[in-house]
C-alpha cells in the first residue's frame, strides 16, 4: 500500500505525534509500504526524505495548496490523519481544521488515529476543562461528518468509549513507545555513583524512573510513602531517577520531594538524554512511575516505552470516567493498597522488545481489512 500520513508537527524529539509518525511510517516502510509524511503546523518548512513540513506562519491556504499537491504526487491508497487538538491549533480548538483538510483528502480512504480528544470528560473536571471540552468536541465531530473516515484508532478504552457516545466506532490501537530498545551497555550509569549510589550495591537498592513530564496534577503520596514502608519490611533503600524535561511544574514538584524526602530516598535528575542513554536508563531501572491517570494510560508515549523495555509501571492517579474499563498490560500496577505487599514480593519485569512492530502490522491490517470490506460492499 501507499500511506500518506498527516500530523502536525515533525520536529524529532520535541513532538510526540510527530516522533509517533515518523516511527510508525518508518515501520511501514520497512514491512514493504510506501509511505510520505506531510505536517500541517510545524514549527519549520522544507521537504527531507520521505518528509514534507509546511510551517504554521505559512497562511493556512498555502499549507493546504501544499500538502494536496503532496498527495496528488503521492498518490496515496490511503492517508493517516494523525490527531491531536492541541497540535493543529495552540488552545487546541482546531475549528478550521475540517474544510482545511477536506480538499487535501479530496475523497480518498482516510484513517484517523485520536491520540488525544476533548478535555473536560472526568469527573470533577473544572469548568473551564468542560466550556473547553465542548468546543473541543464540537470541532472533532464536526471534522468526522465532514472526512467521513473509513477507520477511526483511539489508544485507550476510554475514548473508545467517548466516541461511541457520539455515535462514532473506533477500534484501538495501542501506542509503541518513541525510544529504540538498544543493546544495554552499560551495568550501572556513572552518574548515579555521583548522586551517593555504589554500584557495587545495586541489589539493596530499588530504582524508580520517571520519564518525561510531570503533570501538575500528579501528586507524590500516597507512592512515596508506600516505597518507604516496603523498602523498609524488604531492607531496601529507594532512588528515583527523572529522565528528560519534567516541565516547569515538575520541576517545582521534584524539588518539594527532594526538600521534604532527601533525608530518606536518593534523587537524581538526568535531563535530556539521547534516545541510546534514556533506552540504556530504562532497562537498568526496577520500575517506572507514570503521571498519567489509570484511564488514559494508553495515551501516555512515556508509559509505552516503559513498557516496551519491560518495566513494570506504577500508575499514581486513579482518575477514571464512570463505565468505562479496559483490560491492562499485566505490567500495569495500580498505586492502591495491593502496592506495598507487590514491591515487597518483586515488581516481575519482562525482557525489552519495540512493540511497534506489531502495531504497525495491526495498523496496515486493518486498512487492508476496511479496504477489502469496501470492495465486497454492494454499495462499493
Amino acid at each position: 500500500m501507499r500511506i500518506l500520513f498527516l500530523c502536525s508537527g515533525l520536529e524529532p524529539g520535541r513532538d510526540g505525534v510527530g516522533d509517533y509518525t515518523r516511527s510508525l511510517a518508518a515501520e511501514c516502510v520497512r514491512q514493504g509500504h510506501e509511505c510520505r509524511i506531510v505536517s500541517l503546523n510545524d514549527n519549520a518548512s522544507g521537504e527531507e526524505p520521505g518528509c514534507l513540513r509546511c510551517a504554521a506562519s505559512l497562511p493556512w491556504a498555502r499549507r493546504v495548496e501544499q500538502a494536496r499537491q503532496s498527495v496528488a504526487e503521492f498518490d496515496p491508497d490511503w492517508i493517516s490523519l494523525q490527531f491531536v487538538p492541541y497540535g493543529f491549533h495552540r488552545k487546541g480548538i482546531p475549528w478550521r481544521l475540517a474544510h482545511a483538510l477536506k480538499p487535501v483528502v479530496a475523497g480518498r480512504p482516510l484513517q484517523i488515529m485520536f491520540h488525544e480528544l476533548w478535555i473536560g470528560s472526568a469527573e470533577g473536571a473544572s469548568f473551564k476543562h468542560r466550556l473547553v471540552g465542548a468546543v473541543q468536541r464540537r470541532c472533532i465531530l464536526r471534522m468526522l461528518r465532514v472526512l467521513a473516515p473509513r477507520v477511526v484508532h483511539t489508544s485507550n478504552a476510554t475514548y473508545i468509549g467517548l466516541l461511541k457516545k457520539a455515535g462514532i466506532e473506533a477500534a484501538p490501537l495501542p501506542l509503541f513507545g518513541n525510544i529504540p530498545v538498544v543493546e544495554k551497555t552499560v551495568d550501572f550509569p556513572s552518574q548515579l555513583a555521583v548522586a551517593g549510589i555504589d554500584p557495587t550495591e545495586r541489589g539493596n537498592w530499588w530504582l524508580g524512573l520517571f520519564f518525561g513530564t510531570l503533570h501538575p496534577e500528579w501528586e507524590p503520596q500516597p507512592l512515596l510513602g508506600i516505597l518507604l514502608a516496603a523498602a523498609k519490611r524488604a531492607n531496601r533503600r529507594v532512588g528515583l531517577l527523572a529522565v528528560g524535561r519534567l516541565g516547569a511544574a515538575g520541576e517545582a514538584i521534584w524539588e518539594r520531594m527532594m526538600r521534604d524526602y532527601g533525608d530518606e530516598i536518593t534523587f537524581s535528575k538526568f535531563g535530556g538524554q539521547s534516545a541510546e542513554r534514556i533506552s540504556e536508563l530504562l532497562q537498568i531501572a526496577d520500575f517506572g512511575i507514570a503521571a498519567s491517570p489509570w484511564n488514559l494510560i494508553g495515551k501516555s508515549g512515556s508509559a509505552a516505552a516503559m513498557l516496551d523495555h519491560g518495566l513494570p509501571v506504577i500508575v499514581t492517579r486513579k482518575e477514571e470516567i464512570a463505565g468505562v474499563h479496559f483490560i491492562p498490560d499485566p505490567l500495569l500496577y495500580r498505586c492502591d493498597e495491593m502496592l506495598e505487599s507487590r514491591l515487597v514480593s518483586g515488581l516481575p519485569k519482562r525482557a525489552p522488545e519495540s512493540r511497534v512492530v506489531p502495531i504497525a502490522a495491526l495498523f496496515s491490517k486493518s486498512l487492508q481489512q476496511a479496504a477489502h470490506e469496501r470492495a465486497q460492499s454492494p454499495r462499493a
